[in-house]
Order: structure tokens, then sequence, then C-alpha cells
């Protein structure tokens, strides 16, 4: 079983059977912002433990995503996902190294939070709708 439907089956464990598979990338796309999120949390708390745990589920996301990339009927959508994935993980691992790594966390959830936009769009065919907690992380972006 490839990492993403395990991933992919966790998850619907835990939530609506009913999900479609483009639902469910949104929904792990969410789960990167919530614990990119978490992870500037505990380094802020300088909970360096907490902050690596979740930083690591971000890695255990992205591994399942682009291990799901089909390179080869996939495209110019999967070569920029690919991308995509390398340079979260490339930012996660380097945030803490950087002067200021609160706004690097910043910066890294609102590059994720564009392409989420994309997906969610695809997936509920309609944009996002804009709430509390999407504005909240506009503006510490």
């Amino acid at each position: 079983m490839s990492p993403y439907n395990k991933a992919a089956q966790a998850y619907q464990k835990k939530n609506d059977a009913n999900l479609t598979p483009l639902q469910i990338i949104v929904e792990l796309y969410k789960g990167m912002i919530k614990h990119t999120r978490d992870a500037k949390k505990y380094w802020q708390a300088g909970d360096l433990d907490l902050m690596t745990h979740h930083i690591t589920k971000v890695f255990n996301i992205i591994e399942a995503l682009q291990a799901h990339l089909d390179m080869e009927q996939g495209g110019e959508d999967a070569i920029f996902l690919n991308r995509f994935y390398n340079v979260i993980f490339s930012a996660l691992s380097m945030a803490t190294a950087k002067p200021e790594p609160g706004e690097e966390f910043d910066a890294i959830i609102a590059y994720i939070q564009q392409v989420t936009d994309r997906w969610y769009a695809m997936a509920y065919g309609r944009p996002v709708e804009v709430t509390g907690e999407n504005q909240a992380a506009s503006a510490q972006a």
C-alpha cells in the first residue's frame, strides 16, 4: 500500500468516509498547515521536541503525497507539486536556522495555503470561503 493510500485511509477512519480523493488531498494540506502552525507555536514556547514532532508530521504528509505523484502522466502539474513538496521540506528543515524563525514558519504556511486554495477550488468547485482562521493566517503571512 502506498504512503498516500495509508494517509488517506487513516484520515477516512477518523472522518467522513465519503470524501473524494481531491477532498482527502485538501484535508492533508490542511494537516500540513496545522502542523506547521503547531511547530511555530512550540518553537516560540521553546519546546523543540514538540516542534520537531509537528515538523515530522508535515514531512510524513509530504512523503505520502510525493509518493502518489505520477511523474510520467502528471506532466507539468506533477513537476510543480514535486518541487513544491521539496521546497516545503527544505524550508521546514532550515526554519529555525534563519534569523527570524517565526517569520519563516509564517511564510511556509502562506506558501502551503496558496496551493491548498487551488486544491480546495478543484475539490469543491468553488473558491475557499474566507473565515476568521483564513484571515488570521493571511495577516500573519
